[in-house]
């Protein structure tokens, strides 16, 4: 062993070493198998592309809304995860949005080495932002967006502590964002809330001409980057259409990612907890203006809707870990453990690498079982018996309507069977607002189903167990069960039963 990597190792501090292993835990949060139903439709319309050379422009699945124009701001990352999905199934699938999100964590981590961060409060922070975005980490393009926001917000802090001038490149950053998910748009945020900040420096006449310089650079960059996102296939109109769900009431009703965190739910309690640190961080530690802005931006956002969480993570991380690490320092308890902590140094390192080591064991464990079940949660989740149902009797019934979670699912397998495309799946905005409006009808037994239902002349419907249609259907003398396995029922009428020769 050479002297300079004696030297590394010996001063290798138990800090060090547990930040490792949170950085090990939160893979079991951050690669998790396939279980958001957009995941399979995506793949579907990767494949799409890759068979007929060329990018998907208009609705390819349903009947509700066939032929519409689709501006579809996800379709690089569909291409991509498909030719992932080639070589390795869902598992790879799952691999690599999870190392995607990994990714973000890691530039936040480079962020974090801008103020000095006692690491034993970064290991535990750093936990808690994983487990802060345990609703919406996963195999999502949405993944893409949270890692460009972490490096956007990296490039930000060391702009305005003059530091770097990279902050330059995001209208280039823009540009493949812009064609990778539709996330691009809260891109836009960061930036203009940094040139917010600097202008109102300017105003105040601090530091000079400095805000000034900076107010205007940023400026350029912002409009740069609302440029840069235009180069893509459907130009402009793409910020009409990432647009429209910030302004959907159906959707931000009827679709859970869209709606407020329920703080009753386990899987929320992480974000919950990072937004109660945030009052006492600002306490511990002045906030800078940009500080500030950027939190009041980033929380009503993630307030607003779930799948948020990721941004608010993305940048207030390092806000948290330099806070509560300059109140510790502030404690004249730090220098007494300090002290405490000197002399049993080996002890304490000894103890921390027993840590990485039983991190990485159960991480790796909980990691290959997750993804090792992706069959079987899949048959937990979605309707694969009643799906088989259906393939086995392929002329029953031409026109679906299907639980709205669904569709992915019901995409993937059938596709493009004419008799069994569906009512309506993940993408709202291809669907638009009166289409969603129905489907919400249907789900919550609203008095104009029946109407919906003859509108479109739906012959068979698969839905949950107790559904409002279900339940009304099952009295219904013209219509049939023909499946029930506890998750899924498929109803079909009478009619479209004997026509198929069901």
């Amino acid at each position: 062993m050479s002297a300079a990597l004696t030297s590394r190792l010996r001063r290798i501090t138990p800090g060090q070493v547990l930040a490792v292993a949170a950085f090990v835990v939160i893979l079991c949060v951050l690669v998790r198998r396939g279980g958001d139903p957009d995941i399979f439709w995506h793949l579907v319309a990767g494949q799409w592309m890759v068979d007929h050379h060329q990018i998907v422009s208009q609705d390819l699945f349903t009947f509700t809304v066939t032929g519409k124009q689709w501006i579809d701001p996800e379709y690089t990352t569909e291409i991509i995860a498909y030719l992932v999905f080639k070589l390795g199934g869902l598992t790879l699938v799952s691999l690599a949005f999870g190392a995607v999100s990994f990714v973000g964590f890691l530039l936040i981590w480079r962020r974090l080495r801008l103020e000095h961060a006692n690491l034993v409060i970064a290991a535990v922070v750093i936990g808690i932002a994983g487990l802060g975005g345990a609703a919406v980490w996963g195999p999502r393009p949405q993944m893409i967006t949270f890692t460009l926001t972490c490096l956007e917000v990296l490039w930000l802090d060391r702009y305005l502590r003059g530091k770097s001038r990279a902050i330059y490149w995001l209208p280039l950053v823009m540009i493949a964002w812009a064609n990778l998910h539709g996330g691009f748009l809260f891109g836009l945020v960061p930036v203009g809330v940094a040139a917010f900040v600097e202008a109102v420096h300017w105003v105040r006449k601090v530091d000079g001409d400095e805000h000034k310089r900076r107010t205007r650079n940023l400026l350029l960059v912002f409009v740069g980057c609302i440029i840069a996102a235009v180069v893509n296939p459907n130009g402009i109109h793409l910020y009409s259409y990432v647009i429209q769900p910030q302004f959907s009431g159906v959707q931000q009703n009827f679709i859970a990612e869209w709606q407020s965190p329920n703080f009753h739910v386990l899987e929320e309690r992480g974000f919950e907890a990072m937004l109660l640190l945030l009052p006492i961080a600002f306490v511990l530690r002045r906030p800078s203006l940009w500080d500030v802005c950027l939190a009041i931006v980033v929380s009503y956002a993630a307030l607003s809707a779930v799948r948020h969480a990721a941004l608010f993570i993305a940048a207030e991380t390092p806000l948290l870990i330099w806070s509560f690490s300059a109140g510790w320092e502030r404690m004249a308890l730090a220098d007494r453990v300090r002290a405490w902590v000197a002399p049993r140094a080996r002890d304490m390192l000894a103890g921390a690498a027993a840590v990485l080591v039983i991190a990485v064991l159960g991480t790796g464990y909980f990691v290959h079982a997750t993804l090792s079940n992706q069959a079987r949660a899949t048959a937990a989740n979605f309707p694969v018996g009643a799906s088989d149902w259906l393939a086995a009797h392929p002329n029953v019934g031409t026109r679906m309507f299907d639980q709205y979670g669904w569709g992915g699912y019901l995409i993937d397998r059938f596709y493009p069977d004419p008799n069994r495309r569906v009512f309506s799946f993940g993408e709202a905005t291809l669907l638009g607002n009166r289409i969603m409006q129905q489907v919400s009808d249907v789900e919550t037994g609203n008095p104009d189903w029946q109407q919906i239902f003859a509108e479109w002349n739906i012959d068979y419907v698969i839905d949950v167990p107790g559904a409002p249609a279900v339940l009304a259907l099952e009295v219904d003398p013209g219509w049939t069960k023909v499946y029930d396995d506890g998750l899924a029922v498929i109803m079909v009428k009478n009619s479209a039963l004997a026509a198929g020769g069901g």
